[in-house]
């Protein structure tokens, strides 16, 4: 599990009441990365009744009731641009003759007005993403996007589009793209403004990685899907998914779970069930970000998340929410020592990656350490992928303290590392479902006990 993916997993599981999270899982929401034409001018750096007052000057026309006059404005508004102006020194407001006053060029209004003057449209050339779920334009650049052939790599879900066709100019207005234009200008009013789109020279397909959250109804049979997107939720992505087919579409589909092993009843009456659990992980999460707004908890947030963090790692027997399963995993492939044991129902290649074979092969190589894989458990050859039994293998043969075994008989999963237990029937190595994408919500229990975990160790490792 990627961090982002991790993060939204734990942020957002308890986003819809009445839900449970069952997955979280890396997707690609589609864009188009055009290359717009577009007629555009340099924003003036002037109000329109100070723009011109100076251009009026500049032609003779230098008592303010005139300006007014050709402006069709009351002699007040002028006053006051008249007054911006001599204040930024373009203009001096001098006493004449007759007894009033003429509005009269400075050495820097002459530039300004030069300025104005050599200001003229002309058509530029610019990227632009699309979100084509939305079909909006949106903000992200292109070195956040990535190839269709790189979210497939990395197993990504790829969403669908909301329409199929191009995007053309009629889909594209100056007024949405300057209101873009301003929202990424950070306050400052952006320096171009877009006149018309003329035309649309390339359009490429990218996708922008996202997180998909996948929740089951408690009690009946609904599944209900959210996009994440830059660490934060987005409910117009989630309301035109869903129009889409939402779950049917990606076919997508929840099944029963197995339930976990067998708890011995010791171990039963020592755990910490998943509304505790929970609650420290959203304390352990909270930073002083998340509190801010609440000032009688952002003072405190640090030190309730430390010592949250504390009472969590000081649980030895406890609840693993589904979404934590992978980060279980995660942290064993990275920090066991001694021991690692794993023992799944099935393997699949989306899982089996690169990048976990060279975890693996990471862990293997510390000296000391002893692995064990088991798979099949007593189920059918068919939820075993070839390619990625081929990789495992490969490592049994070039590392002597791994050993790799199929079980054809009916067997618990199970997780150790060191001198911990996850007691639980996730799919370790399959967790990202069927080629129909179907997942479960399996619930576990950590223990942390050497005593314990020896026992469970040697009673696993001697029975394959």
């Amino acid at each position: 599990m990627t961090d982002s993916t991790s993060i939204a997993a734990r942020r957002f599981s308890d986003l819809h009441p009445g839900f449970e999270l069952v997955h979280a899982e890396e997707a690609a929401v589609p864009v188009s990365l055009l290359a717009l034409e577009l007629l555009a001018q340099e924003r003036r750096p002037l109000p329109v009744v100070d723009e011109f007052v100076l251009r009026l000057t500049n032609r003779g026309v230098n008592q303010v009731a005139a300006i007014a006059g050709v402006l069709g404005l009351d002699d007040e508004t002028v006053q006051t641009a008249v007054a911006q102006q001599l204040s930024a020194e373009t203009v001096d407001y001098r006493p004449d003759q007759r007894g009033g006053r003429t509005v009269v060029l400075t050495p820097a209004g002459k530039h300004a007005v030069t300025d104005l003057a050599t200001t003229t449209p002309r058509r530029v050339e610019q990227p632009q993403s699309f979100d084509r779920l939305l079909w909006e334009l949106t903000s992200h650049s292109s070195s956040e996007l990535i190839s269709l052939a790189d979210a497939r790599q990395q197993n990504m879900i790829i969403l669908p589009s909301r329409r199929t066709y191009d995007v053309t100019t009629d889909d594209i207005t100056a007024r949405a793209l300057n209101r873009l234009l301003e929202s990424q200008s950070r306050g400052q009013e952006p320096a171009v403004e877009v006149l018309t789109v003329e035309g649309i020279i390339r359009q490429p397909r990218r996708y922008l990685p996202a997180v998909l959250l996948v929740f089951s109804a408690t009690g009946f049979d609904d599944v209900r899907l959210s996009i994440v997107i830059d660490d934060s939720t987005s409910e117009m992505h989630d309301t035109i998914l869903t129009g889409l087919g939402g779950a049917d579409h990606l076919q997508i589909r929840v099944e029963p779970s197995i339930g976990e092993p067998d708890l011995p009843l010791e171990l039963q009456a020592l755990r910490a069930p998943h509304s505790t659990v929970r609650d420290l992980q959203r304390r352990a999460d909270t930073t002083t970000a998340d509190t801010a707004a609440d000032e009688h908890v952002g003072s405190r947030a640090p030190d309730d998340s430390v010592t949250a963090r504390a009472e969590l790692d000081g649980l030895t027997v406890r609840s693993v929410p589904v979404f934590e399963h992978r980060e279980l995993l995660a942290d064993a492939l990275r920090s066991a020592t001694r021991r690692f044991l794993l023992a799944t129902p099935s393997i699949s290649a989306s899982v089996v990656t690169d990048e976990m074979v060279d975890r693996l092969e990471t862990m293997l190589r510390r000296p000391g350490l002893l692995a064990h894989i088991a798979y099949g458990l007593g189920h059918s050859e068919s939820h075993v992928d070839p390619a990625a039994i081929a990789r495992l293998e490969t490592l049994d043969r070039r590392f002597d303290n791994l050993t790799l075994v199929r079980l054809t008989d009916h067997h618990p999963g199970i997780l150790v590392f060191d001198d911990t237990w996850v007691n639980s029937n996730f799919n370790w190595l399959s967790y990202r479902g069927t080629a129909t994408r179907s997942y479960r919500k399996e619930e576990g229990t950590l223990v942390r006990s050497r005593e314990i975990v020896d026992e469970k160790y040697a009673q696993h490792v001697s029975g394959s």
